[in-house]
């Protein structure tokens, strides 16, 4: 019996079985804006995916076929990104406050959930205009307030006059912002802080199919303020 449950929980027809989680939701999400923002620039040649984590948006930036490189830079390298069959993929060690690339050396950059972690956010925008190229676009997201509260944020959010603040006095021009996470994903993160199901390890339980369409029809409808911000900004040339 045993083996048959386990051999069930390998079927892909008990993938959407499997639980969901925060990070597949909002970039379920997310997703169609970045996609939007992201057609209004041109993203080829090498890519700085700054502040990658474990990968969550490999697979976003793999979908650009002009990319030549995509180097996954976190506080601790993020080696199991290099598993990935994509072999554009490069790994480093880097904070977003000292990063050990030379001037000028990408062509478009990535930073997605980052710069509300860093305390020194000048220092981390500073890094990211010196390491890219005049003209390259950078595509970001931030929480927006009112977002739910995170005790590892160094800010809770940010209005789009800040961040316009913040990338303006740094080096950047803004292109293009996009609300994005509305009331769906809202209570899914509520939900996830006290769920009604848990499963043995006592990990919240929400099954992926539900999460998925949840994440959809936020994105589709955008029910309720918006409480995560994308943003594609330009390097200025000086």
């Amino acid at each position: 019996m045993a083996s048959l449950v386990q051999t069930l929980k390998r079927s892909p027809f008990a993938r959407p079985l499997q639980p969901g989680f925060p990070d597949g939701a909002r970039l379920l999400a997310q997703g169609p804006a970045l996609r939007r923002l992201a057609a209004q620039a041109r993203f080829a040649g090498r890519c700085l995916n700054a502040g990658s984590g474990e990968g969550l948006y490999c697979g976003f930036l793999e979908g650009f076929p002009e990319l030549t490189e995509i180097m996954n830079a976190d506080l601790r390298e993020p080696v199991e990104i290099l598993r990935r069959p994509d072999p554009r993929h490069r790994v480093a060690a880097a904070s977003l406050t000292e990063l050990p690339f030379a001037d000028a050396s990408f062509d478009c950059a990535l930073c997605t959930e980052v710069i509300e972690h860093i305390p020194d956010h000048d220092a981390a925008v500073r890094e990211l205009h010196r390491v890219l190229r005049p003209g390259a676009p950078l595509l970001l997201s931030v929480p927006q307030n009112p977002a739910p509260p995170d005790p590892n944020h160094a800010r809770q959010g940010y209005d789009k006059p800040e961040m316009a603040a913040l990338l303006g006095r740094n080096g950047f021009e803004v292109v293009a912002m996009a609300d994005c996470l509305h009331g769906l994903t809202r209570w899914f993160m509520h939900y996830w802080r006290r769920p009604w199901f848990r499963l043995r390890n006592g990990c919240p339980y929400l099954p992926q199919f539900a999460v998925g369409g949840l994440a959809w029809l936020d994105a589709a409808l955008k029910p309720g303020p918006p409480w995560d911000l994308a943003v594609l900004a330009r390097r200025r040339a000086a």
